[in-house]
């Protein structure tokens, strides 16, 4: 049987509810929709992280976090780090990496057998050779930053618009570039495996024009939770919120807030429409038949939501750990929407079973390909276990969600329990609700279970000495104290 092409695309921060496929009332995706009608979509999807270097690492590893090294951004990944890149170059496919790559800058993707960009760190596609070379061919200028909201203590620009056409934007480049590797990969005649990796739509939201303009903001209604006053949740949210405004200063209106949004949802159908272009494209080469394509995101995005909070990191909201997951499969039927839960864990062993590569080292996630085949997978146990352990802020925290209940463990602050069915937008923190008691007993026992079968030993430590049950303090219950 001959082995299957691979295509994953990943954008970069892209919210759940910015996709039409997924009930998005504003944003529109025209493309991604369309691809839905063609994939499987997963109704409940997690990021194993919501911080763009622990998540990316995952998912060209397969591994959790705290096994590849990567747990936080601006660090490297483990020495003995493998890539799927090289398992799938060792079973003889061409690789190939188009875009952001934000794992590290001691080894790039070149290191670990893709072919294409190989940019350190986060990056810059405006700055690449690649980018100016791509310019050249077409007789453009470079791309210009027109600069109208900052944040943290820099004022670093993170929203405005991107001058010029279209066509000398970054996401237009990047589709240009996997189009002309597809063509190249076509006529080598081997399988491939490419990755393209969208900047966007992170911020700086850099919408081009028409789609700067695309969206009214006073046609975007504020997020249902943009009134959340962190009534008993951790402290920790509202200094992470004001750290972004500056401690004391006022909160962004939802006025301002909803240009920022209209910015950011130009920028999610700018890239929509690219997808399109790569989609399209492998009609053109005739290689839709033989390809296999995964769109995602590595996490999503708060833009205003919970009164007002930028970015993602320690908030463990549905904003920023539900995301968009789609699986085509070449030559089958569309599987249609998938109920149970999974993670970006489970892309490079579905990739691997995909190609029928047997992994060169265990992996912490399970192949999706049983599921879309309605076989049983007793390994599953219908929930996801999600972490963060630090960035911008000194803080850890884990969670863990069937996708209709959701606990948060944050060892030095409040937990937090949400009843995603009756409280989607996560207002109400239930975690000394009595009526919650026996769900919390259930879901803390069943997160000390995973901290303990995936190895994540510190803070298992700490949360099993918080919560263990205790024998009555009298003498014949007592253990010999030892230093």
């Amino acid at each position: 049987m001959t082995p299957p092409n691979i295509l994953v695309i990943l954008t970069d921060q892209q919210r759940i509810d910015t996709v039409g496929a997924y009930g998005g009332p504003i944003c529109r995706t025209p493309h991604l929709d369309r691809f839905a009608q063609t994939a499987a979509v997963f109704d409940q999807a997690y990021t194993v992280c919501a911080l763009c270097s622990p998540a990316r690492a995952t998912i060209y590893t397969g591994l959790y976090p705290h096994h590849h090294g990567m747990e936080r951004n601006e660090i490297e990944f483990r020495d003995d780090a493998r890539l799927i890149s090289q398992d799938f170059r060792d079973a003889g496919y061409e690789c190939g990496f188009v875009g952001k790559w934000h794992c590290g800058v001691e080894k790039l993707p070149r290191d670990f057998g893709f072919d294409g960009m190989s940019v350190p760190g986060y990056g810059n596609a405006r700055k690449t050779p690649e980018y100016k070379a791509y310019l050249a061919r077409a007789g453009l200028e470079p791309a210009s930053v027109e600069p109208e909201g900052a944040g943290w203590s820099n004022n670093t620009v993170l929203m405005g618009k991107m001058g010029g056409p279209v066509e000398a934007s970054v996401p237009y480049f990047l589709a240009e570039e996997t189009i002309a590797m597809l063509r190249r990969y076509r006529d080598s005649g081997q399988p491939f495996l490419i990755f393209l990796n969208f900047w966007g739509p992170h911020a700086p939201y850099l919408p081009s024009e028409p789609y700067a303009s695309m969206y009214d903001p006073a046609a975007i209604p504020p997020w249902p939770n943009f009134g959340d006053t962190f009534a008993g949740k951790p402290v920790a949210q509202r200094r992470y919120r004001d750290a972004f405004y500056g401690e004391g200063n006022p909160v962004r209106s939802w006025e301002e807030w909803s240009t920022w949004v209209a910015r950011y949802f130009g920028f999610v159908t700018q890239i929509d429409a690219q997808i399109g272009r790569v989609v399209a494209a492998l009609d053109a080469l005739e290689l839709a038949e033989s390809t296999a394509v995964l769109f995602s995101t590595d996490h999503g995005e708060h833009a205003g939501a919970h009164g007002g909070v930028h970015d993602k990191e320690m908030l463990m909201y549905q904003e920023t750990y539900h995301i968009p997951f789609m699986l085509r499969l070449p030559g089958q039927a569309a599987p249609g929407r998938v109920a149970g839960p999974i993670s970006n864990l489970d892309i490079a062993p579905t990739l691997l079973d995909l190609a029928g590569i047997a992994p060169a080292r265990p992996l912490d996630g399970l192949s999706l390909l049983p599921l879309l085949r309605g076989e049983p997978q007793p390994e599953r146990d219908g929930e996801v276990l999600c972490m963060f352990n630090g960035h911008h802020v000194l803080y850890q925290s884990r969670m863990i969600t069937d996708g209709a209940i959701k606990y948060v463990f944050n060892p030095t602050d409040h937990d937090e329990l949400y009843d995603l069915q009756t409280d989607p937008w996560e207002l109400h923190n239930q975690i000394d609700n009595p009526a919650y008691a026996g769900q919390l007993r259930a879901l803390r026992a069943r997160m000390e279970a995973r901290l303990a079968a995936v190895g994540d030993a510190q803070v298992h430590k700490y949360f099993r000495d918080l919560f263990a049950p205790r024998l009555p303090a009298r003498p014949e219950n007592f253990t010999p104290y030892r230093d």
